[in-house]
């Protein structure tokens, strides 16, 4: 009997291994003829394929050879993927770990600053079966698991804090009383990790004093009262006294503040250590093997061509659509010289293939960065890759999902791809994506640094749509913009560098601050964490119900993390003329690029030419469902097509 491994990872698995220890992949099964296959399935007669290793000694699952090193993205990715050669889709490959970019490392800390993200993308992407939205610039994995392990220690925090309360309220209650009173005062502390002012001093140290005030004027009346009644206060069911009421106070005090303390230092340490510049992933302990093992699929699911969308929104993931433009042309011949202009003939159809077009695109897309450029005028960050898009409404039983898994497939074939290009009409659309994160170059002059990179933190999308349908040729362009994260997030760069002296006040500052909140607020927070997993447990329980109660189900992505986190519009007017200076470089060398590809097969471009012109020159832009143009409608025959509720806008000249 051959040994069972792991097909992620490659670790060897016992018999009865439902999942991988290591990674949480699904573990493969024997068939009837002792084969393994990875996805739990039974390889057709025949047997399974041998594992062929590569260049990096690293198989294929499908018997071939890994390509060796070259080709564009789009030749690797498909490489990388898990197709099997029967197969139009399958499932995207995981990629392997690297260090952490800035939008990763902003919202992997966007768990511990704000618990509702944190919540989110478990509900959405740990509690659900659902597609997952591409990544740009980002990796899910390490932000899953730090929002899993946010809600760890808060629960942790809540639990501890809910027994000191409800023990402090009935055992000791006029102490727990006059600590919360004193909380309430600190709250007022400001906060943040900036420079304060002389005036945010003295203020910190009016309320340190006013704090001191209470506590004392709360003590000193206690005295009084029983020094004028002689007689004892009540203090709860540990008996009586003033000095007892201060001691058990103290003691309350003591307890919940260390509890409230360690919380804060622990996630400081988090947001200082484990996400600092340049630090890789950063591993916490192992959850369950079902946990594990959706987080294996979505970590390798971010990375497809295939994107099925639940709402709306197709280019779910790509930020806001902005510029969008659309031409549509017949495809007569060229007329030959010399023809007859008072007695004109029929030219005839010029057909074109559309694959070959996308694929004469993708060529002079990638000259950007073309090796052979000197490295000051590449544009590096661009990636060009396919991108098919869906609606997430969707047969169980469909072509689109996995019977093993129970989940859409994200990986479609390059024979798929064609096919769809082809197929205009069909129910997925095929769109060539071209990527550019707004990466700045280090400036050097000879041989000398001027200035290091920068990462201006925006990404810009442009997507690219070719059709021909009744001897018509149609186009469309469609540009999106990424903003940065969110600033609050951005709060673990000025950790890094902080002296321990000003660290340690900031955590205690920070303790502090939020000891009233956190002490009140726990009990309510703890039922609703308790009852917010109670709901994620039914949901994936009906998730796996619906495959036998219905015939299909909404099973496309609701959510982008990356969006989630992102602001709502750009920090600065740069990264505003980034986009804008990406889309008119993109726009310009698809258009020049369709319109060489139609003169080469012998195609009027007359037509082309003018609408070309009132496309690009009079194009639409939205921006926060504002519509600005210049001669909006231009043109003979020009019309302008604007959706207001999608915020929109297509342009079409004829």
């Amino acid at each position: 009997m051959p040994q069972l491994e792991c097909s992620n990872c490659h670790l060897p698995l016992a018999e009865d291994d439902g999942f991988c220890g290591n990674c949480g992949a699904r573990a493969p099964v024997l068939s009837h003829d002792g084969a393994v296959r990875p996805d739990g399935g039974t390889w057709p007669e025949g047997g399974a394929p041998t594992r062929v290793a590569s260049d990096d000694s690293a198989g294929r699952l499908d018997g071939g050879t890994w390509p060796r090193s070259g080709g564009d993205e789009r030749t690797r990715a498909r490489h990388a993927s898990t197709t099997q050669p029967d197969r139009f889709f399958d499932h995207a490959a995981s990629r392997p770990d690297n260090p952490l970019t800035n939008a990763t490392r902003y919202l992997c800390a966007a768990a511990y600053l704000n618990p509702s993200f944190a919540n989110d993308v478990i509900w959405e992407l740990l509690a659900s079966r659902r597609a997952v939205a591409p990544s740009i610039g980002m990796d899910l994995g390490p932000v899953i698991r730090h929002c899993l392990n946010s809600r760890r220690i808060q629960l942790a925090r809540d639990v501890i804090l809910t027994i000191l309360l409800v023990a402090g309220l009935i055992l000791a209650t006029a102490p727990a009383i006059l600590v919360l009173t004193a909380s309430f005062v600190l709250s007022f502390l400001p906060g943040g990790v900036k420079r304060r002012s002389l005036a945010a001093k003295l203020l910190t140290g009016a309320i340190f004093g006013i704090v001191v005030a209470v506590v004392v004027g709360i003590i000193g009346a206690i005295v009084m009262f029983s020094f004028l009644t002689h007689s004892s206060l009540p203090v709860g069911l540990l008996g009586s006294g003033t000095g007892k009421t201060v001691a058990l106070a103290l003691i309350f005090a003591l307890l919940s503040g260390t509890a409230v303390f360690v919380y804060t230092y622990t996630r400081y340490q988090i947001l200082r250590e484990k996400l600092r510049p340049g630090v890789g992933p950063f591993r916490f302990d192992a959850s369950t093997p079902e946990v594990e093992a959706r987080i294996a699929e979505v970590e390798a699911a971010q990375w497809g061509n295939l994107v099925l969308y639940a709402e709306q929104n197709p280019f779910i993931g790509m930020g806001k659509s902005i510029r969008t433009w659309s031409i549509a042309i017949e495809l007569d011949r060229a007329s030959p010289a010399g023809r007859d202009w008072v007695h004109p003939k029929a030219r005839g159809y010029a057909p074109i293939d559309s694959v070959e077009l996308h694929a004469e695109i993708r060529r002079r897309l990638l000259k950007l960065k073309d090796p052979e450029l000197p490295p000051n005028e590449q544009i590096s960050a661009l990636v060009v890759e396919d991108h098919i898009v869906g609606e997430g409404q969707r047969r169980w039983d469909g072509p689109l999902m996995d019977p093993a898994r129970n989940v859409p497939y994200s990986q479609a074939s390059e024979e798929a791809i064609e096919a769809l290009i082809r197929h205009p009409q069909a129910g997925l659309r095929y769109y060539q994506r071209v990527s550019v994160n707004d990466e700045g170059q280090a400036v050097f002059s000879d041989s000398r640094q001027v200035l290091s990179g920068t990462d201006q933190e925006i990404s810009v999308s442009a997507f690219v749509y070719a059709a021909v349908e009744g001897r018509m040729f149609y186009l469309e362009f469609v540009s999106t913009a990424l903003p940065p994260v969110q600033h609050q997030y951005h709060v673990i760069n000025l950790l890094t560098r902080m002296s321990r002296g000003k660290y340690l006040t900031l955590v205690t500052m920070d303790a502090a601050r939020s000891f009233f909140s956190f002490m009140l607020g726990s009990p309510f927070r703890l039922i609703q964490t308790l009852l917010l997993i109670r709901r994620e447990r039914k949901a994936a329980e009906e998730d796996f119900a619906s495959l036998t109660d219905y015939l299909q189900d909404n099973v496309g992505a609701r959510l982008s993390v990356r969006e989630h986190g992102s602001s709502n519009s750009m920090h600065t007017y740069i990264q505003d003329l980034d986009w804008a200076k990406y889309t008119k470089i993109i726009e310009r060398l698809l258009t020049d690029t369709v319109l060489d590809f139609l003169v080469s097969k012998n195609v009027d471009v007359s037509a082309y030419r003018a609408s070309v012109s009132v496309a690009i020159n009079n194009g639409t832009v939205i921006s926060d469902s504002t519509v600005t143009a210049t001669n909006l409608v231009g043109g003979q025959a020009a019309s302008v097509q604007v959706n207001q509720q999608s915020g929109s806008a297509a342009a079409a000249a004829e």
